[in-house]
């Protein structure tokens, strides 16, 4: 192998890079700004095994773990307003690209490079 094909391969450190990007982001429903982060796909198995089939618990969880500023422990996110957890949750699930759509992009892509 010569080393510009080497150079085309992945190093562990491409592939294990945190997910970049945090944003901030105006929450409507109360008109004030927060700042959230990518959930990494640990983070997401993490939410996975814990709340297993409750998707309000996964939303919990995914704004425990996506939101940056300001930090709440566990217990303040599920005394959250449900407007407000659910608005947020959505945002870093979309800025995560966890949402139906990106996911639907990536399936469509997988498969057609697959083909």
């Amino acid at each position: 192998m010569n080393k510009i094909e080497e150079d085309e391969f992945a190093q562990v450190a491409d592939l294990l890079a945190p997910a970049k990007g945090e944003k901030e982001i105006l929450i409507k429903s109360l008109g004030k700004k927060v700042k959230i982060k990518k959930i990494t796909i640990g983070e997401l198995a993490a939410i996975l095994k814990v709340a297993r089939d409750n998707e309000l618990e996964q939303y919990i969880w995914l704004v425990f773990k996506g939101l940056v500023k300001p930090k709440l422990t566990i217990e303040q996110v599920k005394a959250l307003n449900h407007t407000v957890l659910l608005e947020l949750a959505l945002e870093i699930s979309k800025f995560s690209e966890l949402d139906k759509k990106s996911m639907e992009k990536l399936e469509n892509l997988l498969s057609a490079r697959s083909s």
